[in-house]
């Protein structure tokens, strides 16, 4: 039997990948007295992940990305740690959006480039496509690395389906409260998500957050 190229293995055989991106939001309050849990909800009504840009996030340049994680989904419980998750400046909190990596390409998401800053001054990139570079410096432990969350990202705002295959809420507690939203106002949502998945359930019990 001839071996597969690995490009065309099944992701139920390659458990280090995923076939779906992950948007992962957190709380605003210091802007607009959101939550992560509302910010989800926006997203939801308005059928719109928006971009971030220096101000807002980690995005290099003058253009605004989405960003999303290609990260299996059980080990979300690893991004959504106690460093990650500090509610005074987090980085993500447990709520966010499930899209196919096929929608997202069509559309224009790709993985990022991960770079120094010196290789990035080297390669003289033009200031347009610095939205699509993440910085690292160093691999020991100690440096700027970011390469676990494989980060993918798309230019400006990033429009989800209207029927996106999940969205992921902290708890069962959360899902019902979504549940409930979108039962009592279905008009009012851009994007009906066919299932709401408990992260608490998914990754058998986040580490910070119970």
């Amino acid at each position: 039997m001839a071996i597969k190229e690995s490009n065309n293995l099944p992701f139920f055989e390659r458990p280090d990948l995923s076939p779906f991106l992950v948007h992962l939001t957190k709380n605003t309050k210091s802007d607009d007295e959101f939550s992560a849990y509302d910010n989800l909800v926006n997203i939801l009504k308005t059928g719109e992940i928006w971009g971030s840009n220096t101000e807002k996030g980690f995005v290099k340049g003058p253009n605004e990305a989405a960003c999303f994680m290609d990260i299996p989904l059980s080990s979300l419980k690893y991004v959504l740690n106690e460093a990650n998750t500090n509610p005074e400046k987090p980085r993500y909190e447990p709520y966010g959006i499930i899209v196919s990596k096929t929608y997202a390409y069509k559309r224009g998401c790709r993985p990022v480039i991960y770079l120094s800053n010196k290789e990035l001054d080297a390669l003289k990139m033009p200031r347009e496509e610095l939205w699509r570079v993440v910085r690292l410096e160093g691999v020991d432990g100690e440096g700027i690395n970011w390469v676990h969350e494989r980060e993918w990202r798309v230019k400006g705002d990033f429009r989800i389906p209207n029927d996106p295959h999940a969205v992921l809420v902290r708890n069962v507690a959360s899902a019902k409260k979504l549940r409930e939203a979108i039962n009592k106002n279905p008009t009012k949502f851009k994007s009906l998500p066919s299932s709401i998945i408990p992260l608490t359930v998914l990754c058998q019990g986040l580490p910070y957050m119970g």
